[in-house]
């Protein structure tokens, strides 16, 4: 099974995105359901690894902190291609500094990030007909903000109809 760690996103902030409206048929929008804002992704781990990163990530202490949603921007970073749709969050530092500490815990069982883009992904895109109108997506400004309390150890496994969550724990 696949594994990440990230913040889950509550409600009202789940109901603003889904708000979000692609005028291109062609773009595959994440369900509300799955909105998040990853800090690491473990990718496929055994179950002892998982106990281990269970265990690591127990000892992490986290201080809330307030984020607010952010600008709209893509992977690849361009002008006529894109790959996936995501909306930022702010400030930065403190998430980047969360994700480090989590780096920290596991360095000695997985990689540290090396570029740290903290966002929440709204879609994934197949193919674009309209670039001019696709791009107004760009220019929509978004405002919810949000307490991050805890984190949490999900399990991600692909089905026919999209990858599927389970949370496996949760840390404050």
């Amino acid at each position: 099974m696949r594994y990440f760690i990230a913040v889950d996103l509550p409600e009202k902030i789940k109901e603003k995105l889904k708000e979000i409206k692609f005028e291109e048929k062609t773009a595959n929008v994440v369900m509300v359901s799955d909105f998040h804002l990853t800090l690491k992704f473990l990718g496929e781990i055994d179950k002892t690894k998982v106990e281990i990163v269970k265990k690591e990530l127990s000892k992490i202490r986290i201080k809330p902190f307030k984020l607010k949603i952010d600008k709209i921007g893509s992977f690849p970073k361009g002008k006529t291609f894109f790959k996936v749709i995501w909306i930022g969050v702010m400030p930065k530092r403190k998430i980047i500094d969360l994700i480090k500490r989590i780096d920290d815990a596991l360095v000695t069982f997985f990689e540290r990030e090396k570029r740290i883009k903290p966002h929440i992904t709204l879609a994934r895109v197949k193919g674009v007909k309209n670039v001019t109108e696709f791009r107004k997506i760009f220019d929509l400004q978004i405002e919810g903000s949000f307490d991050v309390v805890k984190i949490k150890l999900i399990k991600s496994e692909l089905t026919e109809k999209g990858a599927r969550y389970e949370i496996i724990g949760e840390y404050q």
